[in-house]
């Protein structure tokens, strides 16, 4: 307490500029200390001494003021001298507001008509009596109403049913008081170094805040925090995710391992998540839990604030330590409350703080973003602690969330600014709108998840339980200054610099194609990759085992990899070679593969650790056979440079049937794709680009344009609030097509019909009409049609019939708003093909082959998972698949038949015959090689024999795969499947 007093003098004495260190000691201390120690003037108008003010904070703060040690103090600190400035001056009401703003920086004084005038001693118990109408010095007070605020001094205060209409003021001296149903309508205010010695039963309050001494003004302020004083986890900020499987709106798996191969089942339960010492603690424990899905050896906590509160823009911290352990995977992050820009990861992931732990020296953060998965990508950086700190103490992490920029800090030191990322729908043609998406409200979660991708599994060094400790969590908005505005990335293609590994002569990233320089095995023995050359790594904490070597393959060397252990992951075995990329430059990668089955490899370029494993090419999975096949793929390297990017194949997870990889390129092909204004539909079958009015620039208009005539006037713009079309009208001109809104490049094929659809409205009762013309308008396909709009939000549909005589792929969609002077709105623009004329002499009749297995498993194809167990054969002319273990995902067992070509706007009727030994329902689907199923479909089969048929119009000319799935099922069973067909419907046999 002496040090809590001396602390308090002293800031007292140096804030008023008259700490005199060096003074000679009084003769007659006692005398004068005796004289003095009545220092409360008895005149309210009297001035106020620098030593009886502070006295005043010592009580108000709730330090110790015994009389003996006030007396050692003030002769230590030289209080007796007689020369002016010592503890007898006046304090100036200046000086006195910044000891008050010091002790109490969540209060406001205002001294500034009298900041030199000294502090009359009424004036100077004004301002201590302002900080509260109540002061709560000891013992249980009941059943109290305060009518303003209140301030609680001394320690092992409780407040019982009592009700504060104002602020509760918690000092220095407050600790262990409790709030017992109390009702604080105001705010609380808790000086740090008590925060986890309240406690709130029961009790109702606006907000915890929790503050220091000293403490500065910020540009932040506090808008939600749980500093967890509960007794519970309050449910009113905190849910749960339970389980071990993402699931779907019906409860139906949808991946197991929460899409992160992880092996603990979440629970609600106190023995895994509760609050103890004003920490709220996550607990994974060994224990074995079931449930429909499965069997699990671990427990642990997910809490999330979906659907309690969510956020756009602002800063996120939260104070914790965490636990050591190999497959220990602590994280706190972010997941957007509304995916509106599309599934995982197009609505984007914020990883403010996770830990692999093994490594307690380092902690990571990472956004997730681009396309969806399995062609997503990420970016992110570590953060290194000093010497002599790890992250199993408790540190503060945080994250600065602005538009187009985020920051990320641990314990306020800046270690990552993130300014460049975008967001693609799967039928979008462009990139969402910077800096989508981010710029939509994220939750927050708290989770200690066991094994998984990040870290790898657990061995036998990891003790259990682990523990999560969190002090506090805690959002600020922006408020000391305007939030930054975006800019637009660039992504302007750069040249390589001299020290980057270049192309060899024919263009080639990629060194040593024949691999005549052998391979650098990188098994966990602190062997560094080489940088030149290839690379064979098998990663221990993946549970990857293999072996690497070169073999003949019809004349030209392949890398042979043998798998002994799959792993856990589908990098546990990983062929790598370094290659350097510039940022804004395309890129081809291509090479040869096969297997001596049906199996599948992944392959993609990515950023090293330093890149926080960054994935720059998205994911691609190639299904290999076992003849020699080419592949290749595309991608824009939308990140900085990277002159250490690797080119990975990984052949972990899937199978052990061996691998090999041959004539291997890297090529730079910037410039060399042609841009055609011919516009593909989209997936879902949309002919208009960007009818959403959220893609491109930050205009917005991305493929549409606005042409005016005749003097009219007009602009086309749309706000980053409303994203929908504003035709601003000054001027409408005499005719509705002196004002065009336009769209070209469209395909109208002949003798197809579509509709155009699309919302619409207008400042008031308006006409507007479409347009279908070719590219320069010199042909109307047909005549513009008139739509009436009003003041309130319609869907308008209007049909269309091209022309049988010819085709126009460069074709134009016109909306004609000109004529009245009254603002037009629209959204959700789409021209769909309705119907086609088809020529069926140049269609595959029956695409698939051998649907009645005369032929045993030709042309056909079979998957099982490490994770399941099956045997597929043909038996008796039919398919027969012997489950004993069907895994934890559908396509843990599957029979495929690849390399079906169908023909857009065609109908297809499939039919088969199948049935289980024991009642149960598979999937069967018709998927391209990027998964976007034309056909999906569950079948429920039974022990006899049923006939199944469907129809399905395919909206594109794709290759497809037709997949039965059969995994996710419990119990050893069968399953049949005969008299495979799929066929063409001609147009007299449609239903």
């Amino acid at each position: 307490m002496r040090k809590l007093f001396v602390f308090c003098l002293l800031v007292a004495l140096v804030l008023s500029g008259t700490v005199q260190v060096e003074a000679a000691k009084s003769k007659d201390v006692e005398g004068r200390w005796m004289e003095h120690k009545d220092f409360h003037p008895t005149n309210e108008n009297a001035a106020t001494s620098r030593l009886a003010f502070a006295d005043l904070l010592n009580q108000a703060v709730g330090f110790a003021e015994e009389e003996e040690e006030i007396l050692n103090l003030a002769e230590e600190l030289g209080y007796w001298q007689d020369e002016e400035g010592d503890g007898d001056s006046a304090i100036k009401h200046g000086e006195a507001v910044k000891l008050l703003t010091y002790f109490f920086p969540n209060q406001t004084w205002d001294a500034d008509d009298k900041s030199n005038k000294p502090v009359k001693w009424g004036q100077a118990g004004a301002y201590i009596q302002s900080l509260a109408d109540t002061v709560f010095t000891s013992g249980t007070y009941t059943n109290k109403t305060v009518e303003g605020s209140a301030l609680i001094t001394q320690s092992d205060v409780t407040l019982e049913n009592v009700t504060i209409k104002g602020d509760l003021l918690l000092t220095k001296g407050a600790s262990n008081a409790v709030l017992n149903h109390a009702t604080v309508e105001g705010n609380v205010y808790i000086e740090a170094s008590i925060q986890n010695t309240i406690k709130l039963v029961e009790s109702d309050i606006n907000q915890a805040i929790v503050y220091t001494f000293g403490q500065e003004a910020s540009d932040w302020t506090l808008v939600w925090n749980d500093e967890f004083l509960t007794d519970d986890i309050d449910p009113d900020k905190w849910t749960y995710d339970l389980g071990n499987w993402i699931v779907d709106e019906d409860g139906n798996g949808v991946a197991a391992g929460w899409g992160n191969n992880e092996q603990e089942y979440y629970t609600d339960s106190k023995e895994n998540s509760y609050i103890e010492d004003g920490h709220l603690v996550i607990k994974a424990k060994e224990e074995t839990v079931s449930d429909k899905f499965g069997t699990y050896d671990y427990t642990s906590a997910k809490l999330k604030t979906k659907g309690l509160f969510s956020k756009k823009y602002g800063k996120f911290e939260a104070r914790m330590k965490l636990p050591e352990g190999q497959g220990y995977w602590p994280a706190f992050w972010m997941m957007p409350e509304d995916s509106v820009y599309g599934n995982w990861p197009v609505s984007g992931e914020i990883d403010i703080m996770e830990a692999a732990g093994k490594d307690t020296s380092t902690v990571g953060g990472t956004i997730h973003y681009g396309k969806e998965w399995p062609n997503n990508t990420y970016t992110g950086d570590e953060y290194h602690f000093p010497e002599g700190e790890d992250y199993t103490g408790y540190h503060t992490y945080s994250l600065e969330w602005e538009p187009g920029e985020l920051r990320w800090y641990v314990d306020g030191e800046l270690y990552q600014t993130l300014n460049k990322w975008f967001s693609k729908g799967t039928n979008e043609a462009a990139n969402y709108t910077f800096p989508a998406p981010f710029d939509q409200e994220f939750y927050m979660i708290l989770n200690l998840a066991v094994g998984g991708w990040y870290g790898g599994d657990v061995d036998e060094t990891t003790e259990f339980p682990g523990k999560m400790e969190v002090d506090y969590v805690r959002v600020y908005e922006l408020t000391g200054r305007d939030y930054m505005e975006p800019v637009e990335p660039s992504y302007e293609p750069e040249t390589l610099p001299e020290d980057a590994k270049q192309p060899q002569e024919d263009g080639n990233l990629i060194y040593d194609t024949s691999y005549n320089e052998g391979f650098t095995i990188v098994d966990g023995t602190n062997v560094d990759m080489n940088d030149t050359y290839w690379n064979f790594l098998t990663l221990p904490d993946f549970a990857g085992e293999g072996s690497i070597k070169t073999d003949e393959v019809n004349g030209t060397t392949f890398a042979k990899t043998e798998i002994i252990n799959p792993g856990n992951a589908l990098w546990a075995l990983q062929l790598i070679q370094n290659v350097s990329i510039g940022e804004g430059r395309t890129y081809k990668v291509s090479f040869d593969a096969k297997s001596d089955g049906n199996r599948s490899l992944m392959t993609k370029v990515s950023g090293g650790a330093e890149r926080g494993y960054a994935n720059y090419s998205g994911e691609q999975t190639m299904n290999l056979t076992s003849e020699v096949q080419s592949y290749e793929y595309t991608f824009t390297l939308n990140q900085e440079t990277d002159l250490a990017a690797r080119l990975e194949f990984n052949m972990g997870q899937t199978s052990t049937n061996p691998v090999w990889i041959g004539n291997v390129r890297v090529e730079d092909i910037t410039g060399q794709v042609d841009e055609s204004n011919q516009k593909e539909p989209l997936a879902d079958g949309n002919h208009v680009y960007n009818g959403t009015f959220d893609q491109g620039d930050f205009s917005r208009l991305v493929y549409w344009e606005t042409v005016t005539q005749n003097s009219a006037e007009a602009e086309a713009y749309v706000t980053a609030e409303e994203r929908f079309m504003h035709m601003n009208i000054a001027d409408g001109g005499s005719d509705m097509k002196d004002i065009q809104l336009k769209q070209n490049g469209l395909q109208f094929l002949k003798g197809s019909t579509y509709d155009l659809t699309f919302r619409a409205k207008a400042q008031q009762d308006k006409e507007i009409s479409v347009s279908f013309v070719n590219e320069d308008g010199s042909m109307v396909y047909q005549e513009a049609e008139v739509i009436s709009l009003g003041s309130e939000w319609n869907t308008y549909t209007v049909p269309f019939e091209m022309t049988k005589e010819m085709s126009d792929l460069d074709g134009q969609l016109i909306f004609n708003m000109g004529g009245d002077a009254a603002n037009v709105y629209m959204d959700d623009v789409r021209l769909d093909q309705t119907s086609s004329y088809v020529d069926y002499s140049d269609v595959d009749l029956s695409p698939l082959t051998n649907g009645y297995f005369l032929e045993g498993m030709k042309l056909w194809s079979n998957y099982v998972h490490f994770d399941a167990n099956a045997n597929v054969e043909v038996v008796d002319e039919a398919l027969n698949v012997d489950i004993t273990n069907a895994g934890n995902e559908t396509w843990s067992v599957l029979v495929e038949q690849p390399g079906l070509k169908l023909s857009k706007g065609i109908s297809y009727e499939l039919s088969f015959d199948a049935k289980s030994s024991v009642p149960r329902d598979i999937e069967v689907t018709l998927e391209n090689a990027g998964y976007y199923r034309y056909l999906s479909e569950k079948v429920s089969l039974t022990e006899d024999y049923n006939t199944f048929t469907y129809q399905f119009e395919m909206p594109a000319n794709d290759t497809v795969s037709l997949k039965y799935l059969m995994g996710q099922f419990a119990g050893e069973h069968s399953i049949e499947i005969d008299n495979v067909s799929l066929e063409v419907v001609m147009p007299e046999q449609a239903n």
